[in-house]
């Protein structure tokens, strides 16, 4: 009996030593209160979008043919965690414009799901978030990494899955988006309520089709030493966000803004000059009522977009509010119709002082339906209809791009009626 129970306990030690040795170095499904190790944690969401457009004809032209087109707004997958007290992570990868429905445009040349506006990576895996945050004091905290800069109050206080509507608003065309750099932060100062972030970025990993992007400014973002990479261009980015929390979460405003360099460009006539953009908003909500407000504002010394580059300058102006009613929330309806009717009016305008004025107004009219209250972002189902109230200038029927590049609404703008469905799953 001695020696049978000697070999139990031998095969038990065998099985259960090596797995207490794993679980103290590296066990990813260690309890959240673990100080040693609080990750990492595996998060994800998909979003499965169809659109239809009506009136789709320009300058009077015959309407061409429309029918519904489904596909992917966003699909996102990531990993964050806590790798030592006081040292934090957040790895996540994007299949945005996924080709989920085959081929679009020239049957010749597959451009993938056209849904979200061109954004993403032709719908190929790329990292939208690599960072780390190191905290010794709450007040002073140091993020480095790509991430999304801290400009825009709807850009940065929501994130893609939270969203009322199924776009953001067209001032995402006039933010630096996300990059590469370095920020000292804190979310609230002390507990006075305050907020803030200032930092800086380079110019080589930022979103594509907005103001800030090189291919639409004529940016160099490598200088002209080895290896292109081992040497930058100078186009650094500079921002800085200030926030306060009036009333809780009734009401907390923000002002943000962010200055790139843009070198000169000698044998296209270019001078050296910059590009600005600031942003004041303001958002809150209580007992099922939620608002958002902003105006976003962008400046620079160079023309670019449809009529090419010069020196005469640029100005671009969004702003938007929002409305969103939870019935659920407000008690008006039971757990099981957790719905949520919603409003927004997006203003966009741009005017290079070359000969080229638009202005595009967008109204959204939305219905979200939440089908666990508990848990409202991990399946919910999003209708919108939107109506371009305002369609001045040289607006084409081509692909939803940026205006800086091409004569096609801004990023998130509809130049036409348009009526979108989109599911969403997260985990």
């Amino acid at each position: 009996m001695m020696r049978k129970n000697v070999i139990m306990l031998a095969v038990a030690a065998a099985f259960i030593l090596p797995g207490a040795a794993f679980a103290s170095t590296n066990n990813v499904f260690a309890p959240a209160n673990n100080k040693n190790d609080s990750g990492p944690i595996l998060y994800g969401y998909a979003q499965i979008t169809g659109g239809q457009q009506w009136g789709t004809s320009t300058n009077g032209s015959p309407t061409g043919p429309n029918g519904w087109i489904v596909g992917a707004n966003r699909i996102r997958l990531g990993v964050k965690g806590q790798a030592v007290p006081g040292v934090t992570y957040n790895i996540e990868a994007g299949w945005d414009n996924a080709a989920l429905s085959g081929i679009s445009g020239n049957p010749s040349t597959p451009k993938g799901n056209l849904l979200n506006n061109g954004l993403g990576n032709n719908g190929n895996a790329s990292i939208i978030n690599a960072w780390m945050n190191y905290a010794p004091v709450p007040f002073a905290q140091l993020k480095v990494g790509k991430f999304k800069l801290p400009v825009g109050n709807e850009y940065v206080s929501k994130a893609g899955n939270t969203l009322p509507f199924v776009f953001r608003s067209m001032a995402q065309s006039l933010l630096p988006g996300r990059s590469l750099g370095a920020m000292i932060h804190a979310d609230d100062v002390m507990g006075t309520g305050a907020s803030y972030a200032v930092g800086f970025a380079d110019d080589t990993s930022l979103d594509p089709y907005n103001a800030y992007y090189s291919g639409n400014n004529a940016a160099y973002y490598t200088g002209g030493g080895q290896g292109g990479f081992l040497n930058g261009s100078g186009n650094y980015i500079a921002f800085a966000r200030l926030g306060y929390d009036f009333m809780g979460p009734l009401l907390k405003a923000e002002v943000s803004g962010s200055r790139m360099s843009l070198g000169a460009v000698p044998s296209a006539g270019l001078s050296k000059t910059a590009v600005y953009t600031w942003n004041a908003g303001i958002h809150g909500g209580l007992m099922g009522v939620h608002y958002a407000a902003s105006y976003t504002n962008m400046t620079s010394g160079r023309s670019f977009g449809v009529g090419g580059y010069s020196n005469k300058g640029m100005l671009a102006t969004d702003w938007n509010v929002g409305l969103g009613v939870n019935l659920h929330q407000m008690t008006l309806t039971p757990s099981w119709l957790d719905i949520e009717p919603a409003v927004r009016f997006d203003s966009f305008s741009i005017n290079d002082h070359n000969g080229y004025d638009v202005k595009i107004d967008n109204t959204t009219v939305g219905l979200n339906y939440f089908v666990n209250p508990n848990n409202p972002h991990a399946a919910e189902v999003q209708l919108n209809y939107i109506i371009p109230t305002a369609r001045q200038g040289n607006f084409g029927a081509g692909t939803m791009g940026g205006v800086f590049g091409a004569n096609d609404a801004p990023i998130n703008g509809a130049a036409y009626n348009t009526l979108m469905l989109q599911f969403q799953a997260g985990f």
